[in-house]
């Protein structure tokens, strides 16, 4: 494992749900770490998390873009769309006695809980007030979990 991978991994954990931040909603990390091992910029832009105060505009919209692609849209890059088009798709079919939603994508049927949709990433506004949370936890778990890290591998 590259030393790049190894410190994206750190910004990645913090990102993707531990003690002080939230989680995605029916995302596991394992997906987020196989698409993280797949990318050169974003394990650029995960392995800089918490080594600045804040996260610049390009790393912002690098992390955006991932999250489209988390949660299957690698065509957006824009968090806002992504939660736009998937309550659209909800909208569009009838809500069952059961809770769940009965939509249709790319000509198949699809069944979603409301929740679910309640559980998207937040939209580019929250995301920001996130990001302040992601940058103060994972700068302070750097010196410990990069250790721990490293001594894993």
């Amino acid at each position: 494992m590259s030393k790049r991978l190894r410190d994206a991994i750190i910004g990645l954990h913090a990102f993707t749900g531990c003690d002080s931040t939230s989680c995605f909603a029916g995302k596991g990390k394992l997906k987020a770490l196989k698409m993280l091992e797949g990318d050169q910029d974003h394990q650029d832009t995960f392995s800089r998390i918490g080594t600045l105060e804040t996260i610049s505009g390009q790393d912002m919209q690098v992390i955006e873009t991932f999250v489209c692609q988390l949660y299957g849209k690698p065509s957006h890059t824009s968090v806002d769309k992504v939660r736009y088009d998937k309550v659209r798709q909800c909208f569009k079919s009838r809500k069952e006695k059961t809770g769940e939603i009965t939509f249709h994508h790319n000509g198949e049927e699809h069944t979603a809980k409301w929740q679910q949709i309640r559980q998207l990433q937040k939209c580019e506004d929250g995301q920001l007030r996130t990001m302040s949370r992601l940058t103060y936890q994972a700068a302070n778990s750097k010196p410990i979990k990069r250790q721990r890290v490293e001594t894993c591998l």
